[in-house]
């Protein structure tokens, strides 16, 4: 595990944790938004690239599997908080967001308890969480209310929204095949011992 740590991939999900302390700090007390935009397309790139690396240098890991998406839960929720109760942001996207993060991670803590399992982020996920991370960014941008970024925006939830519920569908889909295979392991033990009860 402590080997695991310093594999590039999982420390570009480390930078992309400790990035969002600056990063808030940064959206409530300075007017000029140019360190902030900064910080987000470092966050970006730095979720694009965390995967790629893990797979291209051979450095999949179970820390890595669960640091990456705690990164990008950690920092979509901490930054759309901010954008929310700056009025940046609409109420009901506010509480889509919310409410595929919470979905997920209930999903998965379920499934680490049931068979020790962590589902990996897929491209799906990745681009729902790249659609959000292109709105925060446009209201990070539209301080000067914009009435083309608006309209831009507003096409761009709805854009976002069918990304999130695709991602969602296609989670669920693996989490029902992986209690499957879990509770398919689990059968052949039940049926023994239904059989050694009725030989006795």
């Amino acid at each position: 595990m402590k080997k695991e740590f310093f594999y590039i991939s999982n420390l570009l999900s480390v930078l992309r944790m400790v990035l969002i302390i600056p990063l808030i700090y940064l959206l409530l007390t300075v007017t000029d938004k140019t360190a902030v935009i900064i910080i987000l397309v470092a966050m970006f790139i730095s979720d694009l690239l965390d995967g790629y690396l893990a797979r291209k240098l051979n450095q999949v890991s179970e820390l890595g599997k669960i640091i990456d998406p705690l990164a990008d839960k950690a920092a979509v929720v901490s930054v759309v908080i901010v954008l929310f109760a700056l009025g940046r942001i609409e109420t009901w996207f506010f509480i889509v967001v919310i409410a595929r993060d919470v979905l997920i991670l209930l999903f998965g803590l379920y499934l680490k308890s049931k068979n020790k399992v962590v589902l990996m982020s897929n491209y799906p996920g990745k681009l729902a969480v790249l659609s959000i991370g292109i709105i925060i960014l446009l209201c990070v941008l539209d301080s000067n209310n914009s009435e083309l970024l608006k309209i831009s925006i507003r096409y761009l939830y709805y854009i976002s929204v069918i990304l999130i519920i695709y991602s969602l569908y296609l989670y669920y889909k693996r989490f029902s095949k992986s209690l499957g295979e879990t509770n398919g392991r689990k059968q052949p033990k039940n049926e023994t011992a239904e059989n050694n009860d009725s030989h006795s």
